[in-house]
């Protein structure tokens, strides 16, 4: 069993479709890590936001035979950064939907539900995923700040593309209720 306690430094940009990003990435020297894939993912909180007052995620994770829990904590960025930085602790779970009714079965109960088809490529000093979400498609880049921004540099960004706020957010921000899945 894999559990990971690390921080997360990341920033996600808006692109249009995925195919020429794709290309470009690998054009830069990027290898693929993990073939595009649907994510199915449970946002959880107490019925009366206990986590969410806290700034707390607790997250299911589900893809095509592997699962993961994810707690998500608050951490201090520098002052004026234009990245998301999270105390993040993860565990894999061999089972999805048990792991969904014991959380359940605690009083956890998901207050958003998100699905994005995700490639996930390693470029330099970073970890890059490619997301297809039914709001948009974007780049997620994710590593130590300084090679955040030059991987972003290669790949036509500056800070001012940076966006900060988590897929939640962005869909609410989208003026749409509900959860974030694709129609089926």
């Amino acid at each position: 069993m894999n559990t990971e306690n690390r921080l997360e430094i990341e920033v996600k940009v808006r692109i249009g479709t995925p195919p020429p990003w794709r290309a470009k990435l690998l054009a830069l020297g990027a290898e693929v890590l993990a073939p595009r894939a649907l994510e199915r993912n449970l946002a959880l909180d107490t019925p009366r936001k206990r986590l969410g007052k806290l700034g707390i995620l607790l997250r299911l994770r589900g893809t095509e035979g592997r699962s993961v829990l994810t707690m998500k904590r608050p951490a201090r960025a520098p002052e004026g950064a234009a990245y998301k930085v999270r105390e993040e602790t993860e565990a894999d779970v061999s089972d999805f939907s048990a792991m969904e009714r014991i959380l359940r079965g605690i009083g956890f109960r998901p207050f958003f539900i998100y699905e994005k088809y995700r490639e996930v490529f390693r470029m330099g000093g970073v970890s890059v995923m490619l997301d297809e979400t039914p709001i948009g498609n974007f780049l997620e880049i994710e590593g130590e700040m300084a090679e955040i921004d030059k991987a972003a540099a290669l790949l036509g960004f500056s800070r001012g593309d940076y966006i900060s706020d988590s897929y939640y957010r962005l869909f609410l921000l989208s003026g749409r209720a509900g959860d974030m899945v694709f129609s089926k």
